[in-house]
């Protein structure tokens, strides 16, 4: 890690406990590789936010995921103060803050728009692994046993290729849209510590399931996970969840976030609703954060970011139309 990344992932953990995988000089590097440009900005008052920028020409708009770090109102109005002298025509954000900060936003004009992370999740408090598999609920822990007492390997490594086999899989099945080999590639090279778990068949060594996990200050992440659907009596999806989590405690994190659930009493109707239930059996408690906000500080320069946006979606979907 350089020098300017050690000294900024310090400063934030000086300001929150755990400070934001998503704020670290890491995730920049990654979005950076993506089609951001990402400034690092140290706002007045000390507070510090890691800006993914963008645009059509001179117009600009500005996204802030978990930031700005810590979230306080100062620190927003910081932000806004920033983000006005850099001329961005529009300023979006997802605070790591309770779903009660939505207060402050709103009333600096702030709206609430659809959230790019998740807004609910679940987080696991760590313990040795004996103890952790415990507090799980009956079913996980019996998936978890069948599938050691059936033989299924879990390798750890950095198998983006993998990841994005299994992934396709989910994508094919739920028509929902995940990133491509290349994303997951950029986080297993660029994150300072992530890995993918992968749950193989005991004689075919064929893939059933993967999980990438990445770990910052103390807190894994479970960020994205991908299955087959092949074979589903060895339990290798239970596995390569149980093998992410176990290393982390291990290795003395303290804490685990599942990355994502359904909204508290969404209802059989949600499409993530069979993962919310997945991702309870492990335990834990949900957290609710303030989800995602934005201010438009120019209407026109934020007409023609839609309008790009737009167009931008219409040629992947006739890409999609003609492959």
């Amino acid at each position: 890690m350089s020098t300017a990344a050690a000294t900024w992932d310090a400063e934030l953990g000086e300001l929150a406990a755990p400070s934001p995988l998503l704020q670290t000089w890491g995730w920049g590097e990654v979005q950076s590789r993506a089609g951001w440009t990402v400034e690092r900005v140290r706002l007045s008052g000390g507070a510090l936010a890691s800006v993914q920028l963008r645009g059509v020409g001179p117009i600009r708009e500005a996204y802030v995921p978990r930031g700005p770090v810590p979230a306080t109102a100062p620190s927003i109005d910081a932000l806004v103060e920033w983000a006005r002298a850099a001329k961005v025509a529009k300023l979006r954000l997802e605070p790591e803050a309770p779903h009660t900060f939505a207060e402050v936003l709103g009333e600096r004009g702030f709206a609430k728009v659809e959230p790019t992370q998740p807004e609910y999740t679940r987080i696991i408090t760590m313990r040795p692994p004996d103890e952790l598999l415990a507090t799980f609920k009956q079913g996980r822990r019996y998936n978890i046993r069948a599938g050691l007492r059936r033989g299924v390997v879990v390798e750890e490594g950095k198998d983006a290729a993998e990841l994005a086999r299994q992934s396709a899989a989910v994508e094919r099945r739920e028509s929902i849209s995940l990133p491509a080999q290349s994303y997951y590639g950029l986080l297993l090279e660029l994150l300072p510590w992530s890995r993918t778990y992968v749950g193989r068949h005991p004689e075919t060594s064929e893939a059933l399931a993967a999980v990438l996990v990445a770990r910052h200050a103390g807190r894994a992440y479970q960020l994205f996970a991908g299955r087959s659907g092949a074979h589903p009596e060895l339990m290798a999806n239970d596995l390569a969840w149980w093998a992410g989590i176990r290393s982390a405690a291990e290795d003395g994190c303290r804490d685990d976030d599942l990355w994502g659930v359904p909204p508290p009493g969404s209802g059989p109707n949600h499409p993530w609703h069979g993962l919310g239930f997945f991702k309870a059996e492990f335990g834990g408690e949900e957290v609710a954060y303030a989800g995602a906000w934005e201010l438009i500080l120019s209407a026109a320069g934020s007409r023609l970011i839609d309008l790009e946006k737009k167009a931008r979606k219409g040629v992947r979907g006739l890409k999609r139309n003609i492959s």
